[in-house]
């Protein structure tokens, strides 16, 4: 029985972290990321490293990641970072098998995928990442 409850607590907690009443859960634009449609982006997709960020800002843990992209883009603004509003965007949400959010595709060079992270990160651990991915420097 304590599983039982258990489960159904953390489906409710999940559901209460992403909404879909299409309502903003950022208190400012100027706090995360702002979105980026992939369109814009097929250009550089194959020129550039880069890591996109598909996810919503009706989502609570979206909107973490959104505001810590700010940062790093902010301390590093050559940096190839991108965030992709999944509701606004649904084909490449599609097309790159998005099923939870927030997600990040790390690509190559080559437009290659060469890596994918379901969920929030820590600044530390995504500085490592754009570090080893060669997306900052």
């Amino acid at each position: 029985m304590k599983q039982i409850v258990c489960i159904v607590l953390t489906i409710v907690f999940f559901m209460s972290g992403c909404s879909s009443e299409g309502k903003s859960i950022a208190t400012s634009s100027q706090e995360v990321l702002p979105a980026t449609s992939y369109a814009q982006l097929m250009p550089l997709v194959g020129q550039q490293a880069m890591l996109l960020e598909f996810g919503s800002t009706t989502c609570a843990s979206c909107v973490e990641m959104g505001k810590l992209l700010r940062k790093v883009k902010n301390e590093y603004p050559q940096a190839h970072i991108y965030f992709i509003e999944v509701h606004n965007d649904q084909q490449s949400t599609r097309n790159y098998g998005i099923q939870m959010i927030p997600t990040q595709i790390y690509l190559n060079t080559k437009g290659e995928e060469i890596d994918r992270h379901i969920g929030v990160v820590n600044y530390e651990q995504l500085i490592a990442k754009l570090k080893s991915e060669k997306i900052i420097f």
